[in-house]
């Protein structure tokens, strides 16, 4: 009875060890492990690797499964002007082990209020910057977070629309309330009124799409007394809370993606915007800021917000990059002598050596001139020579120095960075726009193209300038471009939408830039990026990619620029260890694909001309009108 129970339980462990047997065999097969594995084997002898079991995991390494989010955490963290931003974690599963994929920093929102705006303002711009950090990072830590999980680091574009779509779904609910609220606020006013004795609802007309007083006649500015319209600024696009986890989320996903295919971050930039890693890559040419002004700067001078230097094509960094250091060192070194410094003397008071929060000098100006007098004359005590060894470059911010003229004994209202409706309210024939070039000097629209063109003129070094005019101001925009574009390039910052929007909008003849200015902000993702520098560079624009004012000491913008193929890198000041980071990860980049054979000849700057669209053909029944109207009169 023993021997019986023991034979069959030996029967039984062969079965078993049989199927074992049977189903490993099965799975081996069935994931190629043996052939893969004498595959290997065989060539492996033949390639005698040093590292043996090293070349075998970069060989199987091949065949493993992609690395997948498992989870994306947010807190908040400090950027270079100490206020709060967001750090997102990008956890992945890597070889059936959770890694720690990308651990990024996102350069905080750039404020929408100028430093002259009131302290309540900024007061209440801080609390909603505040409330919107909060909850960017709830929104993270949750519903993306949830939404990403299972999904590749290396697929930008579909996480994008993942995380764009739950903020439209946000937008939209926030739409549908503030609607019912409306409603609701009409009902209540509407039985109000019914209630009043004596009351009566009549119903409003039908508007003209002309105003009253834009109908007027006798206003000023006009010819036979037709009144000066001012066109009002567009109103901003509302930002829901928390749509700045946009940006957030998509650089860490691209920064995890990188690392997921073991390439580095502008190699991956450059496979998601051309399709697959070029073989060569061109260098961004820096733009450094040395002076900011502007309207918020001491001095006279309004009309120049930034004086920067730029890096020349055809050049290295490594050569350029040190030249705009020691420009800026010796600048610093002429204002503290006009101060009355010495060498051996600390001056007793150098107000003009204040550093800005974009990392550069603010000086007193009176004139736009001094400035740029002040960069020239520094650069020839050093030997160089403008238009040569650098290039000038200005942002104009035509947009803060517009102004709305109200000599009616109305509080004169400045449109630098209005809110909201308030810039809807401000439109009357007694109102007559204005550029305030210098404190106390405003100039029309069509007296600053002049005013531009001679300075352009006089300053043949000068190559870029952002921000001529607002938007508004297209007809004189266009002048400009036509006197100037053959030799300067004309950016478009704050007139344009942000890519998200303005990739889908229709680029037509009737306005245009030669370049677009980019920032990794709010709304605005990689993708979104990317698909409009495509679009605007095929409609002949050259790309800018831009820093924050709340920037960080994160190099992502630097091999982003350089995988996306821009042509200039605006990185602010030339001081403060966030804008150097970005210029000496450029030089990095530039010697390592120097080393490798992957670095493209910079070229000569390409100005595309821009001239005015031809004036629309008359329609049919104009034309007859105009020839009516155009012929002689019988007597």
């Amino acid at each position: 009875m023993a021997t019986t129970e023991k034979t069959m339980a030996s029967v039984k462990e062969a079965r078993e060890l049989y199927e074992l047997k049977q189903k490993a065999a099965q799975f081996y097969a069935e994931n190629g492990v043996p052939a893969k594995m004498e595959d290997i084997l065989n060539s492996m002898f033949y390639d005698n690797p040093n590292d043996v079991y090293g070349h075998l995991a970069n060989y199987f390494q091949g065949f493993a499964q992609p690395a997948k989010i498992t989870s994306v955490q947010a807190r908040s963290a400090f950027d270079a002007k100490g206020q709060r931003t967001i750090l997102t974690d990008i956890f992945c599963s890597v070889n059936n082990k959770t890694k720690l994929l990308a651990s990024s920093v996102n350069s905080s929102v750039s404020p929408l209020l100028s430093e002259l705006a009131k302290p309540e303002e900024l007061d209440d711009e801080a609390k909603d910057r505040e409330a919107g950090l909060e909850a960017a990072i709830n929104i993270i830590n949750k519903e993306i977070a949830s939404r990403l999980q299972g999904l590749q680091p290396t697929a930008q574009a579909d996480i994008d629309k993942v995380i764009t779509g739950y903020i439209g779904e946000l937008k939209a609910a926030e739409d549908e309330r503030i609607a019912r609220e409306a409603e609701t606020q009409a009902n209540t006013e509407g039985s109000d009124n019914e209630k009043k004795p004596g009351s009566s609802i009549t119903k409003d007309k039908p508007k003209s799409g002309k105003s009253n007083a834009s109908s007027k006649k006798g206003g000023k500015g006009g010819k036979g007394g037709a009144p000066v319209v001012v066109v009002p600024d567009e109103p901003r696009e509302r930002m829901v809370a928390g749509s700045v986890c946009l940006s957030a989320t998509s650089q860490a996903v691209c920064q995890a993606g990188a690392a997921a295919d073991g390439n580095e971050v502008y190699e991956h930039v450059a496979a998601l915007r051309f399709g697959q890693a070029p073989q060569q890559y061109r260098m961004p040419l820096p733009m450094v800021t040395i002076f900011q002004s502007g309207r918020a700067a001491p001095g006279k001078s309004n009309c120049v917000k930034e004086y920067m230097l730029v890096s020349p094509p055809g050049k290295l960094l490594n050569e350029s990059v040190p030249k705009i250091f020691a420009v800026y060192n010796d600048v610093v070194k002429a204002i503290m002598g006009k101060n009355g410094s010495t060498p051996n003397k600390k001056a007793e008071k150098i107000v003009a050596r204040n550093v800005t929060d974009l990392g550069a000098l603010m000086v007193s100006f009176d004139r736009p001139e001094q400035g740029l007098d002040m960069i020239q004359e520094s650069m020839t005590r050093l030997g160089l020579t403008p238009g040569e060894d650098l290039y000038l470059g200005l942002n104009l911010a035509g947009h803060e120095i517009f102004d709305y003229d109200i000599p009616t004994g109305k509080e004169k209202v400045s449109q630098s960075f209005p809110l909201a409706e308030k810039k809807l309210a401000i439109s009357s024939v007694d109102e007559k726009g204005k550029y305030e070039v210098v404190t106390g000097q405003q100039k029309a629209a069509d007296d600053v193209i002049d005013f531009w063109v001679d300075i352009i003129t006089r300053y043949p070094a000068i190559i870029a300038i952002i921000d001529p005019f607002r938007k508004q101001e297209g007809q004189q925009w266009m002048s400009l471009c036509e006197k100037i574009s053959e030799k300067c390039y004309i950016l478009g910052d704050n007139v344009w939408h942000r890519p998200g929007l303005l990739k889908d909008e229709e680029l037509t003849d009737t306005f245009r830039s030669s370049g677009n200015v980019y920032r990794l902000e709010q709304m605005n993702t990689i993708t979104n990026i990317l698909e409009c520098a495509k679009k605007t560079e095929e409609a002949g624009n050259e790309t800018v990619l831009s820093t924050n004012i709340g920037d960080t000491t994160d190099v992502f913008l630097a091999d982003m620029a350089v995988g996306m193929n821009a042509r200039f890198l605006k990185v602010g000041g030339a001081s403060r260890g966030e804008r150097v980071s970005k210029l000496n990860r450029l030089i990095s980049l530039e010697l390592a694909l120097q080393g490798c054979g992957t670095l493209a000849p910079g070229g000569d700057f390409s100005f595309p001309v821009i001239t005015l669209p031809p004036p629309p053909e008359p329609e049919e029944g104009d034309a007859e009108e105009a020839e009516v109207k155009d012929s002689p009169r019988k007597k």
